[in-house]
């Protein structure tokens, strides 16, 4: 090997890419998924105003997918499902046992972030689209089940309920809420967002309150 100096003091040009000088031959990874905006998470939805006599305290999952266009504004697109049961009172009206309220919705939402640095951020959101809700009402019936063993098979009775009469109604709705988020990652965070929804629903509106617990891209 020739040193430096016997080369005229001239020091072996850098290679023009690679890992260790100039521009990487391998993409930006962090750039190019920096874009994708993803959310999921659950947690409590607590019914509001008129609602609050229709259903109790119930539970929710929401999923969204979209885009950051910058580290301030995003837009997903998000599905959600609630989960509430009717109260006593009216279940005694209608002469029922049980019951209870399905809820599910595709929206479109854009997303501000109001503070982007340190380890706590946050962040206002709203939006509206399609809901549905179904009220169903059920009643336990007596069902049979069998199990197997190596040498014979054992019928065996159980309770369940079954839906003996339902009523859904197809509508548009809108949402406004707002969320904080935690963690010292760029792009993930863990969040907690509480978020009013209202409901054109036949007769009366519907408003319930989401409270939802998860992980933000």
């Amino acid at each position: 090997m020739l040193s430096s100096d016997e080369l005229g003091g001239l020091e072996p040009a850098p290679a023009a890419g690679g890992q260790y000088g100039g521009q990487s031959t391998y993409p930006d990874y962090h750039g190019r998924w920096s874009h994708l905006a993803i959310e999921g998470g659950g947690g409590f939805t607590a019914p509001l105003g008129n609602s609050s006599g229709d259903l109790t305290y119930g539970w929710n999952f929401r999923g969204g997918l979209g885009w950051n266009f910058s580290k301030r504004f995003a837009l997903l697109g998000e599905y959600e499902f609630d989960r509430n049961k009717i109260p006593a009172a009216i279940l005694q009206q209608v002469g029922e046992p049980g019951g209870n309220v399905h809820t599910w919705s595709l929206t479109l939402d854009p997303v501000w972030n109001y503070k982007t640095s340190g380890r706590v951020g946050g962040y206002v959101t709203g939006g509206g689209g399609f809901y549905r809700k179904l009220t169903s009402f059920t009643e336990p019936a007596l069902a049979q089940g069998v199990y197997c063993d190596f040498f014979y098979c054992y019928p065996y009775y159980y309770t369940t309920n079954v839906t003996v009469s339902h009523y859904s109604s197809n509508q548009g709705g809108l949402n406004i809420g707002t969320g904080l988020t935690f963690g010292r990652w760029e792009n993930a965070k863990f969040f907690a967002e509480a978020r009013y929804e209202w409901l054109a629903t036949p007769g009366r509106n519907t408003q319930i309150i989401p409270v939802t617990f998860g992980l933000r891209w």
